[in-house]
């Protein structure tokens, strides 16, 4: 195992990575994340001995860095800088077979071992055909791959990799961290790569470390990690999660709440009922509309919560997987005598939410408009036994209103608000 333990490291006298504490497990990717400036690559120097700590301790399979010779370091730990290999006339043949250094004796030249890892490598990173070729006739990204190829060609136990996907394609990125997730747990190669794509983390590692600041605020699994309250701190802008329906992992999407449609203060104001997803996408839709938007009661950790708190939307919240309580009820009723009109998502209800029906057939009673996006029947989304669906047929016949589509529940919002309300959403949607 690679260890590093309260490692506090920078340049001059100035520290930029402080107390750090890291640890990379044969067979094992993990991903070091964290905004531009706040030390990962200067804390994978430090790992690659290219850069002496201020202070720490730093342990390789239960030995102190120093115990090793240079030599002997090299063939246990492979480093991949951000740069690219300098032109000097070398082939990427010849540049790939510089990672077998530590392994090469004297001045006998490359062996059939040397030449049969130098292949594996290059087919790994799918470079073969460049092979003859020099670094100034290569993009960007197949310097990148040739740089990574030189690495994993030094066979050693660890690899450390600084932004390996940068410059690459989406097919060669998906492709790279795809070889590196099989190749560390086929050879048991301890990985740690330096990533901006949060995602490519989510999917190809099994432990994240995420830093800010110079320090490691949070490490785990990537569901653990990749929190968006947590994200936002960190990266000081709104997050949205979701899983990918195909992995299970997270997914992180950035919102930029700032480029959200500025609404004005006298705007109309719709109160959204939603939850499970539903409600995301509509409220940007009714903020491009130029309505004001306020949702609840949302269960903290649901995608329509993430998706309010990053829009900077007014929300009433209540528990992960918990009932709605009177108290979020009460302050759902409390917000809802300011909207305009209430808008029903298309959400499916349980005995959990059931409440939030409720508090359409409350603004009935106060004389608020009610419209429903419902494409599909409520009995598709009832999960009460039925209790959904006999409020809903209610709701129907005091007067709310369905609309099959957003468009459709758009207009029917424009005239069923007062007249400003519906001048207001008329101009916008105009």
């Amino acid at each position: 195992m690679l260890c590093a333990d309260s490692i506090t490291a920078g340049y001059g006298r100035t520290p930029v990575v402080q107390e750090a504490s890291l640890q990379v497990a044969r067979g094992q990717v993990v991903a070091l994340l964290g905004p531009n400036g706040s030390g990962k690559t200067t804390l994978l120097r430090v790992l690659a001995r290219t850069r002496a700590p201020f202070a720490g301790r730093l342990t390789l399979d239960g030995q102190p860095y120093d115990a090793y010779r240079p030599t002997e370091f090299a063939q246990r730990v492979a480093y991949a800088p951000q740069e690219t290999p300098a032109e000097m006339g070398f082939t990427v043949a010849e540049l790939v077979m510089m990672g077998r250094y530590p392994h090469q004796k004297g001045f006998w030249g490359a062996s059939r071992a040397d030449w049969d890892a130098v292949r594996q490598a290059m087919a790994l990173t799918q470079i073969e055909a460049f092979a003859e070729r020099t670094i100034s006739q290569l993009s960007g990204g197949e310097r990148q791959r040739v740089n990574l190829a030189r690495a994993i060609a030094q066979q050693a136990h660890y690899l450390l990799l600084d932004e390996p996907t940068t410059h690459l394609d989406l097919r060669h990125q998906t492709h790279l961290m795809h070889t590196l997730r099989q190749y560390a747990s086929e050879q048991g190669i301890g990985v740690l790569i330096v990533l901006h794509d949060l995602n490519l983390a989510s999917q190809y590692a099994d432990h994240i470390a995420l830093m800010h600041a110079g320090r490691i605020v949070a490490q785990g699994t990537p569901e653990a990690v990749l929190q968006p309250a947590l994200l936002e701190s960190v990266y000081q802008t709104p997050v949205l999660t979701q899983v990918n329906p195909t992995t299970g992992k997270p997914l992180v999407f950035a919102l930029a709440a700032d480029n959200a449609p500025q609404v004005p203060p006298d705007a109309p104001t719709a109160f959204v009922i939603a939850g499970g997803g539903s409600g995301a996408a509509l409220y940007y839709t009714l903020l491009t509309a130029g309505w004001r938007v306020c949702t609840g009661v949302l269960n903290l950790l649901d995608t329509d919560e993430e998706a309010a708190r990053a829009l900077r939307l007014e929300h009433i919240t209540e528990q992960p997987f918990s009932p709605i309580s009177d108290e979020a009820f009460h302050r759902a009723l409390s917000l809802l005598q300011t909207a305009d009109a209430v808008i029903l998502a298309e959400t499916p209800f349980g005995r959990g939410n059931l409440r939030n029906l409720e508090l359409a057939r409350a603004a009935q009673a106060q004389g608020k408009p009610v419209v429903a996006l419902a494409s599909r029947p409520i009995e598709s989304r009832d999960f009460t036994d039925g209790a959904a669906t006999a409020l809903w047929h209610t709701l129907l016949q005091n007067g709310m209103t369905p609309a099959p589509d957003l468009p459709t529940l758009l207009a029917r919002l424009a005239t069923l608000t007062p007249d400003g309300a519906a001048a207001s959403s008329t101009t916008a949607t105009s």
